[in-house]
């Protein structure tokens, strides 16, 4: 009876094992075709985490043979396909860069990284400016999700980000479509104050964005708003003291506008940031500079010329040829930015900043 029960007992169990293979073949033939698809697109996965892995060590190649492999066995992998065509721009294969972006927004229209870097390629590159700001308006409109944990992941800024980006790049497209309306002065106008509407709408949404800033002075100043230009200039200066290039249109808008002794304190600024970036060549060019202006408020003050053009070029040999060596870059930055709010021009233009 024992033996009966036992030989009983086995035979049920293996009868279990027969129906849970036969189940498991039941499932394999109904849904192959996905089996099949999660791995090969596991596959792909491995892919381009080796891609990634290669993307960051800036083994180029090796990590386009990855991404192509990933590509053939899953080409809606986005990351794969968005990460190649960032590497055929560094190697400035831009047809394929662009080829591969608009794939990627083919897959994912709400992929905006793709379409604010379509649009910099058919700028930059092409000279399709149109497009490109085609390119820019649906980036920007577009519904990209929000995604919000607590302590732990927030994209929202991201997002805001991106599009001050690309507000400004469209600015950008209008600046360099300005250009072929140059005998046009009215169109060239409207393209120049779209551009400028451009970098207002990339500052309400990133207000530290130190290129738009510094280029809707620069339009500003172009378009003849002095007043607009000048605030401009001294709102780029305090987003980022270091970047010399507000400073000297600063000085030249000073300059024109016969704020002689201003202008000078600009240019010495300017000189400072230049030397200490190692610059020679604008330093030569800046030294000429600061030598007119010194004219200028010579013949504006009628100083003794030989006693002030001695001040003034021992003030330029000690302010812009031997800066000092052993101030840091953080301490350079806080100087000019005091001196910017406190002992400048701009001081009048900076309420509430």
């Amino acid at each position: 009876m024992r033996l009966f029960l036992r030989k009983l007992g086995r035979a049920f169990r293996n009868v279990l094992v027969f129906l849970f293979i036969l189940g498991l073949l039941f499932v394999g033939f109904v849904f192959h075709q996905t089996i099949w698809e999660y791995l090969v697109n596991g596959q792909s996965y491995t892919q381009v985490y080796l891609g990634d892995k290669a993307y960051k060590k800036d083994d180029y190649q090796t990590a386009i043979n990855h991404y192509q492999r990933a590509l053939q066995l899953y080409p809606e992998h986005i990351k794969a396909r968005y990460n190649l065509a960032n590497i055929y721009v560094v190697y400035e294969d831009f047809s394929g860069a662009a080829e591969q972006y608009r794939t990627v927004l083919k897959y994912d229209p709400n992929y905006y990284n793709a379409g604010i870097s379509l649009g910099i390629i058919l700028s930059e590159e092409f000279q399709d400016y149109d497009q490109a700001i085609q390119e820019y308006v649906k980036a920007i409109r577009t519904k990209a999700p929000v995604i919000n944990i607590p302590f732990i992941y927030d994209n929202r800024q991201q997002i805001k980000k991106a599009k001050s980006i690309a507000y400004y790049n469209m600015g950008l497209a209008f600046r360099d479509k300005s250009m072929l309306y140059a005998s046009d002065s009215r169109e060239y106008r409207e393209l120049l104050l779209k551009a400028a509407e451009c970098y207002e709408k990339s500052l309400e949404l990133d207000v530290y964005n130190y290129d738009a800033q510094y280029n809707l002075a620069l339009t500003a100043h172009i378009l003849g708003l002095y007043t607009e230009a000048l605030t401009g200039y001294c709102r780029a200066m305090v987003i980022a003291p270091l970047n010399y290039e507000a400073h000297f249109n600063l000085a030249i808008l000073l300059k024109q506008k016969s704020y002689y002794k201003e202008a000078y304190e600009e240019f010495k600024d300017v000189g400072s940031l230049i030397v200490y970036e190692g610059d020679t060549v604008h330093a030569a060019y800046l030294y000429s500079m600061l030598n007119e202006v010194s004219q200028m408020v010579i013949a504006e003050n009628g100083y003794e010329p030989e006693k002030l053009v001695k001040k003034i070029d021992n003030e330029i040999e000690a302010n812009v040829t031997r800066p000092d060596d052993d101030i840091t870059i953080n301490e350079l930055e806080a100087a000019i930015k005091k001196r910017i709010k406190t002992a400048s021009i701009c001081k009048n233009y900076l309420e509430g900043i």
